[in-house]
């Protein structure tokens, strides 16, 4: 028998140890593969993600004509992606690896800056078909003297931008954009309040969450009086709420906002302690929702039920957004009626506002698919006395659809 040599053992070492390895990946792959496939086909589909903050694609039903017309295979296709086996602990180490190893500061367009999340603007807006929209629509409110004003919510971006928050490497055009929006707020002559020279006066974390890209509850109130103050010629008998006179609540746990989503957790030093404000005596309104969906309140306290790590909490506000809801003081103060056009920014500032008017009904442009209004009709035909716009800066999309329902 032929001794082998040193070299040749070496060699034949290798071999085996290479035959083993493959061997273990390949079975390994294969287990993995059909575990998945296994739990795919067998296990409990997920409605939502928390972790993403929206709703997953669940499993089509098959049918002939959905199948030739391509939709089932669309829907199957983006099921898979939706509904991978451990999805949220997938998402978490890949954002862990891209932070740790890889170190990429960003993650989806934010950035962590000093605990604070934001996510930089980096496409230029003129505001054009916002403008036109505006015009158009302050010429019919002229016709029929019904005064317009656009409170105008600076951006957490823009925060960031005045204080000079942003790494060099960071490009951010929010506070051009504000400008140029501002420019066409002021060419269509309506009544310009400007919250940022309000705001600009507190620290980042007085106004915002950290976490997520709204503003804090107790941001939105020193908006709203600064609102009530540049009404309050227009509008006499509208009293404005007292801060004094306000409760602060704290939600139980903690609050990983809209923000932290999109970068992951993996990027969130520490995250939000949720508050909201209620008057001592309570609110004194009832809600309408898209009509005729009455019996709510400005705070949907069942967004406080059944809660996880990422319980979108904001939407205690309002019970979150709705293409019309109308709040009406149950024992009116005034007969007055404010159109409020709004975003979500909008939201905790509703309940304020509508402590102050006898009626306020706010039209969210974004939710006219299911439940369609026509805003200047509506305006002439419900005896409103007041339009408030009532959005952040950040609204470059919102024109053309503006532009639809006037």
């Amino acid at each position: 028998m032929k001794r082998l040599s040193s070299t040749e053992l070496k060699h034949e070492k290798k071999r085996k140890l290479s035959w083993v390895t493959n061997s273990f990946i390949f079975f390994g792959f294969i287990g993995i593969l059909f575990y998945g496939l296994t739990v795919f086909a067998f296990g409990t589909e997920e409605a939502t993600s928390d972790i993403e903050g929206r709703s997953l694609e669940e499993r089509p039903t098959f049918s002939p004509s959905s199948f030739l017309n391509g939709t089932y295979m669309e829907t199957f296709e983006a099921s898979a992606n939706d509904q991978v086996f451990q999805r949220d602990f997938w998402i978490e180490s890949q954002s862990w690896f891209q932070r740790n190893i890889l170190r990429q500061a960003m993650n989806n367009g934010v950035i962590n800056v000093d605990g604070m999340l934001l996510s930089p603007e980096t496409n230029a807006s003129e505001y054009s078909s916002l403008g036109v929209f505006m015009k158009d629509f302050k010429a019919e409110m002229d016709e029929v003297d019904i005064p317009v004003y656009f409170a105008s919510a600076p951006s957490k971006p823009v925060y960031a931008t005045r204080r000079d928050l942003f790494p060099p490497y960071v490009q951010s055009v929010d506070a051009a954009n504000r400008g140029e929006l501002h420019q066409r707020i002021e060419e269509a002559d309506i009544s310009l309040i400007d919250l940022e020279k309000r705001l600009g006066e507190y620290e980042g974390g007085e106004i915002y969450f950290m976490t997520d890209h709204h503003w804090r509850a107790e941001g939105a109130f020193k908006a709203y009086e600064q609102i009530m103050s540049e009404l309050g010629d227009v509008f006499p008998d509208a009293d404005a709420l007292d801060f004094g006179d306000m409760e602060t609540k704290q939600v139980d746990g903690p609050f990983y906002g809209s923000s932290a989503r999109e970068i992951s957790i993996s990027y969130v030093e520490d995250p939000d302690t949720f508050t909201y404000l209620e008057p001592k005596d309570g609110f004194t309104t009832t809600v309408c929702r898209n009509g005729d969906d009455c019996g709510y309140e400005v705070l949907d306290r069942d967004v406080l039920d059944n809660t996880t790590d990422f319980t979108n909490y904001y939407n205690i506000f309002m019970g979150d957004n709705y293409a019309q809801a109308t709040i009406t003081q149950e024992k009116p103060k005034n007969d007055y009626h404010l159109l409020v056009l709004k975003d979500s920014y909008a939201n905790p500032v509703l309940g304020y506002l509508g402590e102050s008017f006898g009626k306020v009904t706010a039209l969210d442009v974004r939710y006219f698919e299911d439940y369609p209004v026509d805003i200047s009709e509506y305006a002439k035909e419900n005896d409103v006395d007041g339009v408030l716009f009532l959005h952040n800066d950040r609204i470059s999309g919102l024109g053309s659809t503006y532009q639809k329902n006037l």
